[in-house]
């Protein structure tokens, strides 16, 4: 049997990488009889479960730091790790370094397209990607594994300061309230469509910024004086089912690398979404719900043209179904569990 699993992080952020690696590690530790451990950044401890091993290691060197090789080297020998799974750009360039030193089985995850080329990739026992666009340029093989969401009963805060009513459509935008998430220009497309309700999700160091933006747009017109009414803020408290339930449609502006969460956790809870075009999008959306750039008049048409489209809910029938079945923490943490075996037939025999 598969006995002894490390994951490892080399990243500056907490995004969609971060939590792939904490939702699947989390379902390691308590579906099989492995023993789970992450190295990482110690920042990242407070997002792992409690089960998991955390080995905390200064990944914030450069990958060429000596110290950094020889300590990870250092911890995999001191694990007798079975397999080492590496996350993301800078793991798969350590664990490439470490190779001579150690005697593991290597797997890596793709999770972008800025990931190393093929010379890097080719090195490794097993490769994993999370769509078909991010090895659209690889020779290599693959095994294509979708990022999955669990989905469950949430317990969130109340969503009854923004009047829902059936005659005026609701947008749902979830994130991290940054600038490169262009929930700003979001806020401006929702002001060049009358009746249309928005509810922003999630906090960040922009919030209070926006909140402003709401609250000037109100004042300046006087089509625009129930704005503040049809704009409300709540906190990303990570309960999202409920906000999911009540959108009329899901809207991720920003130009992201990998694959949004959001658009994973709109497909599972039947909402339909817009995205753009850049990242992992393409391999889920059809053309005319992929969003071309994030500014407002952009914004706007293409919000406008889904609201209005009869054809939406069949448009996404398939996409839900297909999420349904391939879009879930188990299925993505159990097609990742078949490529360990493939790569250590001896364990389960």
């Amino acid at each position: 049997m598969i006995q002894s699993i490390c994951h490892l992080i080399a990243s500056r952020e907490h995004g969609g990488m971060e939590k792939h690696v904490a939702d699947l590690s989390r379902w390691q530790a308590h579906n099989t009889d492995a023993q789970v451990a992450v190295i990482a950044h110690p920042r990242y401890l407070p997002t792992l479960d409690e089960r998991i091993q955390f080995i905390p290691l200064n990944t914030d060197r450069s990958r060429h730091h000596p110290n950094l090789v020889w300590r990870l080297a250092n911890l995999i020998r001191r694990g007798e790790y079975q397999i080492v799974h590496g996350h993301g750009s800078k793991s798969a360039q350590l664990l490439a370094a470490v190779q001579p030193y150690t005697e593991t089985r290597q797997i890596i995850t793709r999770h972008n397209v800025r990931h190393p080329r093929d010379k890097l990739a080719s090195a490794f026992d097993a490769r994993i990607a999370i769509s078909e666009n991010t090895v659209a340029n690889s020779k290599l093989d693959w095994n294509i594994i979708p990022n999955g969401v669990e989905v469950a009963a949430e317990a969130a805060e109340p969503i009854s300061q923004l009047s829902l009513t059936k005659e005026q459509p609701t947008l749902l935008v979830a994130s991290r309230l940054i600038k490169a998430r262009a929930v700003d220009k979001l806020i401006e497309a929702v002001a060049l469509l009358p009746g249309v309700r928005l509810m922003v999700l999630g906090e960040g160091p922009e919030k209070e910024s926006l909140q402003q933006q709401v609250k000037s747009l109100s004042k300046r017109a006087p089509g625009l004086a129930d704005f503040e009414q049809r704009v409300a803020f709540f906190s990303g408290n990570g309960a999202v089912s409920q906000f999911m339930e009540a959108a009329d449609l899901v809207v991720i502006p920003a130009e992201t690398e990998g694959t949004p969460y959001t658009l994973i956790e709109s497909l599972l809870h039947q909402t339909p979404v817009l995205a753009n075009r850049a990242g992992n999008a393409i391999d889920y959306l059809p053309e005319q719900y992929l969003l071309e750039t994030a500014e407002a008049e952009h914004l706007a048409e293409k919000i406008r043209s889904a609201l209005h489209n009869p054809a939406l809910a069949d448009d996404f029938r398939a996409l839900y179904e297909r999420a349904a079945d391939s879009f879930t923490l188990d299925s993505m943490a159990k097609a990742t569990w078949q490529v360990y075996t493939r790569l250590l037939p001896e364990a389960v025999a």
